[in-house]
């Protein structure tokens, strides 16, 4: 199967593996970079991880990232922008095929899969980048418009930073 929009509704237990597997990575990584940034902050979901994070890092829900194999630009913390503030849409798609697969497994599909990887994509860049870390190996799939000497030397700024 190949990334297009005309399969974002495709379901399969591909996908609800792969949701599965990355929200759950989503989710200790949120914790983690919570951690780092108020230590003293106790972050039991999603709520207070937007509260934490985009407390710290202002405009983290505008980062895009680009597929550039697919001609995909995505940015899959858009819904925490100051006007909208709710969960992501995937997230809810990751939590409803986690807690009741039986009733939600059509929502273990391409876009929720792909967007749910992107977020952990940019949890995972603010994670690296406030550790002045960077990111290695740097996906070769998911771009956030870095030059190649970004895993390196640094580059771009995070938006926040």
């Amino acid at each position: 199967m190949h990334l297009h929009a005309g399969n974002n509704t495709a379901f399969s237990n591909e996908f609800a593996k792969l949701l599965l597997l990355i929200g759950s990575e989503v989710d200790v990584v949120a914790k983690m970079l919570c951690n780092q940034i108020d230590p003293n902050k106790s972050v039991k979901n999603i709520k207070d991880y937007r509260t934490v994070i985009c407390g710290k890092f202002v405009g983290m829900h505008e980062v895009e990232i680009e597929i550039a194999m697919y001609s995909q630009k995505i940015q899959p913390w858009l819904s925490w922008a100051p006007s909208a503030t709710k969960s992501p849409d995937w997230w809810k798609a990751y939590n409803d095929v986690k807690n009741e697969r039986d009733k939600n497994f059509s929502q273990a599909n391409q876009i929720n899969t792909l967007n749910a990887l992107c977020g952990l994509m940019v949890l995972l860049l603010y994670y690296y980048d406030s550790n002045r870390r960077h990111l290695q190996p740097y996906p070769q799939l998911l771009d956030h418009g870095f030059p190649s000497y970004r895993v390196t030397e640094g580059g771009k700024i995070l938006p926040g930073f």
